[in-house]
């Protein structure tokens, strides 16, 4: 099946916004330590992206 065009673009979002979790996650990690509140805050966000981006991609 061929993803529309909404979804392709709802797909690209949620990969942009992994990418900028991850970028804040590595920043946070390395200046205040793995278990700042912040740096959970980021990972657990960036855990709930990657979910909604591998449910969409299973539901191509």
């Amino acid at each position: 099946m061929v993803l529309s065009r909404i979804n392709l673009e709802n797909a690209c979002e949620l990969l942009d916004t992994i990418d900028l979790l991850k970028t804040q996650l590595l920043k946070y990690g390395i200046e205040k330590g793995l278990n700042d509140p912040n740096t959970i805050q980021i990972s657990e966000q960036l855990d709930t992206y990657i979910v909604m981006y591998q449910k969409k991609m299973a539901q191509k």
